[in-house]
């Protein structure tokens, strides 16, 4: 048979169905498109185009699933024009557009095909496992675009099915209808397309001053189960015309395809660790801004600064930590933030190193560190100046110096706030402990609120914690204290096993 018969066959057999996705660690995926928006509505009428970029690397691999940061970057395409402009106007050179809307998602991408959310727990380096935790992807929004894209990720088509169903994450919608379309070559490679298809139960009869919506989605799948192009349209009715009110179009196709390895590859995950890691530090943070005030934002624009200068000219996904600068810096001028563009439901970072029965993580405050103080207890007590708070805090700290005196070590961490706030609040009590910066610790201890109180045994381990402060928390605290000064009380016959004391509970 010739090969344009070869041909003809090919294009005549059924797709099969591609296999789970393969990929490997440092892997990296580079989607190129754009959004367009275009709203045609009495009183509200406008056209905006983004440029879409979406970059996909491979974190870890594992038996069954790799897991994968996602990037997606919109840039409005509007400013082109206008920057054209800009220097007619002011005389001044506009050289840079404005920065892009950046989104970091970390996902597990299982060979069933299945694709879940991660969220995984610092400090850093990051740690991928089974017990990760995971959740669904965000349900795509109807009304608007979105500031993330995982439609890489289409669901397997399953066997000898040509129409299937795919629950959404959104129950107050109904659920996704796929089907297999047929097959196409992208690139010289044989696709299989499936198209997706999603609408509201009114959309063939709309009534007026009620919406209804369609959503349409092609997808060109690879035989490693990834797609190669993209293409989704969402439509609003309102039941006055029979044309569209609202139109959404998402197109994307692969145009790179690497494996970073060696130095690359650790310059890639350290740039996406700071910036995953600095979102979810800062986001408990946003509910008590204007609280707390300028300085804790303050201080953690200089942790990135020294990162950026540090890693100078920085990698391709250099724009996340930016665009967690910018938050930062918003939040400093007491500006509303949109936490969600950073990533969805970002965990507190309750670091698995601070757990009570476990070593405490070692940290440096000026003169002091933690790993150096051998033999005694150490009390932490993390305070903010200038709060209700404060100065309950500081007079237990400065008690329990008074009372224990070198036998044991107290350490009061001022944190959210400059070191010698702290100091001033110190001296206007007339108290005499020395109070340091806990902003290195804040971290390592999962400092989210304040105060915070930890007692650490001689050997280094963290023994008790407590939150708050009240009028029982001088009396918890030395008893905490007095428990680990005395020695284990043994019991049973001579030469038998010691019964140590039982460790005071949290």
């Amino acid at each position: 048979m010739s090969s344009a018969g070869f041909l003809t066959l090919a294009l005549l057999l059924p797709a099969a169905p591609p296999a789970g996705p393969k990929l490997q660690r440092g892997d990296e995926l580079i989607y190129t498109g754009s959004v367009t928006e275009a709203v045609d509505r009495p009183g509200m009428r406008f056209r905006r185009r983004h440029e879409l970029q979406v970059r996909v690397f491979v974190f870890e691999r594992r038996e069954n699933w790799a897991d994968a940061a996602v990037l997606t970057l919109l840039r409005r395409t509007d400013d082109a024009p206008v920057a054209g402009v800009l220097p007619d106007v002011t005389g001044v050179k506009r050289v840079n557009l404005s920065p892009p809307a950046a989104r970091l998602d970390f996902v597990r991408i299982h060979e069933d095909g299945t694709v879940h959310l991660l969220a995984p727990l610092g400090p850093a380096p990051l740690r991928f496992a089974s017990d990760t935790p995971a959740r669904a992807l965000p349900a795509l929004p109807l009304d608007g675009f979105a500031p993330f894209e995982f439609g890489m990720f289409p669901p397997r088509q399953k066997a000898d099915e040509k129409t299937w169903s795919v629950a959404t994450t959104n129950s107050s919608l109904i659920d996704e209808t796929w089907s297999l379309k047929g097959h196409d070559f992208i690139n010289n490679e044989r696709c299989v397309q499936l198209q997706m298809v999603q609408r509201s139960t009114d959309w063939e009869k709309p009534r007026g001053g009620l919406t209804s919506w369609q959503r349409v989605d092609d997808v060109w799948t690879a035989q490693n189960g990834l797609a190669r192009r993209v293409h989704r349209v969402i439509r609003h009715r309102d039941g006055i015309a029979p044309e569209a009110a609202v139109r959404i179009e998402v197109k994307f196709e692969l145009q790179e395809q690497g494996r970073p390895i060696g130095r690359t590859y650790d310059r890639y995950r350290l740039e996406i660790e700071t910036a995953y890691l600095a979102a979810a530090e800062m986001a408990p943070l946003f509910k008590d801004a204007a609280r707390l005030g300028a300085e804790p934002f303050k201080q953690r624009i200089a942790r990135l600064d020294e990162h950026l200068t540090a890693t100078e000219p920085g990698t391709p996904y250099r724009e996340a930590v930016l665009a967690v600068r910018r938050q930062l810096d918003a939040a400093r001028r007491g500006e509303a933030i949109a936490i969600s563009t950073l990533a969805p439901e970002l965990p507190i970072l309750a670091p698995r190193s601070a757990t009570v029965g476990l070593a405490a993580p070692d940290f440096t405050a000026g003169k002091f560190r933690l790993s150096e103080v051998q033999g005694k207890p150490l009390v932490l007590i993390f305070f903010m100046p200038g709060q209700e708070t404060t100065d309950r805090s500081l007079t237990i700290a400065d008690a329990v110096q008074q009372k224990f005196g070198s036998r044991v070590t107290v350490v009061p961490l001022s944190v959210f706030a400059k070191l010698e706030a702290g100091i001033a609040n110190r001296d206007r009590l007339k108290l005499t402990v020395p109070v340091y910066d806990g902003a290195a610790a804040e971290a390592a201890y999962g400092i989210e609120s304040f105060p915070r109180f930890f007692a650490i045994d001689g050997g280094g381990k963290l023994r008790w914690t407590f939150t708050g402060v009240g009028p029982e928390t001088g009396y918890l605290l030395r008893e905490q204290v007095e428990s680990l000064l005395s020695p284990p009380v043994a019991t049973g016959s001579p030469g038998g096993p010691a019964n140590p004391r039982p460790l005071p509970r949290p």
